[in-house]
C-alpha cells in the first residue's frame, strides 16, 4: 500500500483522538509538559474546538463557523499528505546564486508542508556562495561540508560537517563553501509562519501634515479635558508608546547580536530524552545559548534495537541522518533509512523504532519549538467551563442601528 494510502487510513481517527486524550489526561497523573486540565471540555487547538461545536450543531458566530470550515478543508488536505519523504526523490533546482541549488523537503507549495516552517537542502558547489540577504529566522545544519563559513551580522563563523548555525530574523547573512568539494546544508525557515503574520515595514511618505503649535492642547477622548502634551525625547511628533517600541526593537537586536550563532559538532552534549527510550542533543536552543525565537533544532538518537514511547506534539520535520527503522504514525507503519524525512503532523500519535541490533540511528529534528515555548502558556490547548447561563427576560432590548452611541 502506498504511503499516502496509509496516511489516509490513519487520518480517519486522527481528528477524534483528542476526546480519548482528554479522558486519559484526566484519569492519570499528569506528565511534565502536558496540559493541565482545569475546565470541563478540552481541545488541543482552538480550531478543533470550533470544528467539534460546528459538527455538534452549536450556535456559532460567522467567524467561528469560518474557522471550523477552514479546519475541515485542512483535514481533507491532511489525508493525502505523505508521512515519509524519500531522500532519493528530492529534486534540486537552480537558484539565483551561481552554483547554489535547493531541494525542498517540506514546503506548502508541495502539498506536504507544515503551516509554520519549511525544510530545504542547499547544495553549494566548490567556491559557491549564497546571496547576501536578510530575512526571516533560520536554523542550519551542515550535513556535509569539508570547509566553509557563514557571515551573520558581518561576523564570520567557520563550519564543517555536523556543525549547526542560527540566523536571527533581520540579520544580514551569507553562506560560503570554501572547499574543493560540494557542501550540503539543511535549512529550516519560518517563512510560512511569517507569511501568515504578514507584518509590513513602517514607511512615512514625507508629504504635508498639520503641524500644530507646540503649546496646542488636544482633547482627552474620554474626559474631554484639554491637556498639555510635551515632546518625547526631543521629538515633537512622537508618543512614549511608539518610542518604547523603538527601544524594544533596539534591545531585541542587541540581544540577537550578542547570543551564540554556531554550535560545533564536537560541542554537542547528549542527554536523556523526555520521550523515553531515546537520547537528545540540543543544537539550536536557548538552553545552549542561542537567541532563537521561532525555530529550534535537535538530534534524537535511538540506540540499537530501541524505540521511543508513543507521543504527540506540534508540527515537526525529522531527517534521518543515519540508521534504518520505522515509525508508527497514527497507527500506520512507515519504514525509513538514512536520507529520508519523517513528516510528523501536529497532534499525530507517533513512535520511532530502530530495527538494527548494532547500529545507532540519528534523527535531526526541526520545529518551531522556540515559538511554542515563548508564546503558549497552555502549550496551545484551549478549554471551556460548562456553565448553565440563565435565560434573560424578553424585554426586547437589542443592538440599535447606532450601536456605537450605547443605549439599548
Amino acid at each position: 500500500m502506498a504511503d499516502h494510502e496509509h496516511q489516509h487510513a490513519g487520518a480517519k481517527t486522527y481528528f477524534t483522538q483528542h476526546k480519548e486524550d482528554e479522558e486519559m489526561l484526566r484519569t492519570r497523573e499528569t506528565r511534565l509538559g502536558e496540559p493541565q486540565m482545569t475546565g470541563d471540555r478540552w481541545w488541543p487547538h482552538e480550531s478543533w474546538k470550533w470544528t467539534d461545536l460546528y459538527q455538534e450543531g452549536a450556535k456559532l458566530t460567522s467567524y467561528e463557523r469560518w474557522l471550523a470550515e477552514r479546519e475541515l478543508a485542512r483535514r481533507e488536505e491532511r489525508k493525502t499528505m505523505p508521512a515519509i519523504i524519500r531522500g532519493n526523490e528530492v529534486v534540486f533546482e537552480d537558484t539565483r546564486a551561481p552554483g547554489v541549488r535547493v531541494g525542498y523537503i517540506t514546503s506548502p507549495h508541495m502539498g506536504q508542508g507544515a503551516p509554520t516552517h519549511t525544510v530545504e537542502i542547499w547544495h553549494l558547489k566548490p567556491g559557491a556562495r549564497t546571496l547576501k540577504i536578510r530575512d526571516y529566522e533560520s536554523v542550519v545544519h551542515v550535513l556535509y561540508g569539508k570547509k566553509g563559513h557563514s557571515t551573520i551580522y558581518g561576523e564570520p563563523y567557520e563550519w564543517e560537517t555536523h556543525d549547526s548555525l542560527h540566523v536571527p530574523e533581520g540579520a544580514w547573512f551569507q553562506h560560503f563553501n570554501d572547499s574543493d568539494e560540494g557542501a550540503y546544508l539543511m535549512i529550516g525557515r519560518d517563512g510560512p509562519l511569517m507569511e501568515q503574520v504578514y507584518t509590513m515595514a513602517v514607511i512615512y511618505k514625507g508629504d504635508s501634515f498639520s503641524d500644530l503649535p507646540d503649546d496646542f492642547k488636544p482633547q482627552h477622548p474620554f474626559t474631554k479635558e484639554l491637556v498639555p502634551v510635551d515632546y518625547v525625547e526631543g521629538i515633537k511628533w512622537m508618543s512614549e508608546m511608539q518610542m518604547s517600541h523603538h527601544h524594544g526593537r533596539q534591545t531585541l537586536e542587541a540581544e540577537s547580536r550578542s547570543h551564540r550563532k554556531l554550535m560545533k559538532g564536537s560541542e554537542a552534549v547528549i542527554q536523556r530524552s523526555e520521550h523515553k527510550g531515546d537520547w537528545k542533543v540540543g543544537l539550536v536552543d536557548r538552553f545552549v545559548g542561542f537567541n532563537n525565537r521561532v525555530m529550534s533544532m535537535y538530534v534524537h538518537q535511538l540506540p540499537p534495537s530501541c524505540h521511543t514511547e508513543t507521543h504527540k506534539h506540534g508540527w515537526a520535520t525529522v531527517f534521518v541522518l543515519s540508521g534504518a527503522g520505522y515509525s508508527i504514525v497514527d497507527g500506520e507503519r512507515y519504514d525509513w533509512s538514512a536520507g529520508d524525512m519523517i513528516n510528523v503532523p501536529s497532534g499525530a500519535w507517533h513512535q520511532h523504532f530502530n530495527t538494527s541490533p548494532n547500529v545507532y540511528s540519528q534523527h535531526l529534528l526541526i520545529s518551531p519549538q522556540a515559538f511554542r515555548n515563548s508564546t503558549h502558556l497552555t502549550t496551545g490547548s484551549v478549554e471551556e467551563s460548562v456553565e448553565a447561563l440563565p435565560e434573560l427576560a424578553g424585554d426586547g432590548t437589542t443592538p440599535t442601528g447606532r450601536w456605537w452611541e450605547g443605549g439599548a
